[in-house]
């Protein structure tokens, strides 16, 4: 991934993400995509605390166009290392797409030399519940957002 190439490299993963949410999920999901950008930031806190944390800073963030929120991307493109695109929330109008990224300055210094000239890794993924690890049932897109039937299915 290059800077020429970003914007056609994200339309192919967003398309990518899009297809495996239809395919996993039971969600309608919008060809209607909107944009976030969150850094990973190494911690020590649990699974479950991290989650919590992004989701109040997501909560706070405007979903943005590709073409808005390309101009952030472009301007760190450099000093990513990593680059993760998940669907945030899913409504039958519009999909919200977490992009999220690890920058090559978080690396250990030794690591950081050797792959300070590398370009981006780049990965679409789906979170997927403890319940649905088998890949034979469908589940809502949004549990890790909490609510009631992912809290039975963790129950049962």
């Amino acid at each position: 991934m290059t800077i020429d190439s970003l914007d056609k490299d994200l339309k192919s993963l967003t398309d990518n993400l899009l297809e495996m949410a239809r395919n996993q999920t039971w969600n309608k999901i919008s060809n209607n995509c909107k944009y976030i950008l969150t850094e990973i930031i190494d911690s020590e806190k649990n699974f479950f605390e991290q989650r919590k944390l992004r989701k109040q800073l997501n909560e706070l963030k405007i979903p943005k166009d590709l073409n808005q929120i390309l101009p952030d991307l472009k301007a760190i493109l450099e000093n990513i290392y990593d680059l993760n695109l998940y669907v945030y929330k899913a409504k039958a109008e519009q999909i919200i797409i977490e992009i999220q990224y690890y920058p090559k300055s978080a690396l250990n210094k030794d690591y950081f030399e050797k792959v300070k000239d590398n370009k981006p890794m780049l990965h679409c993924k789906i979170a997927t519940p403890p319940y649905a690890v088998d890949n034979k049932i469908k589940f809502d897109i949004h549990w890790e957002l909490g609510g009631f039937r992912h809290e039975w299915k963790m129950f049962w």
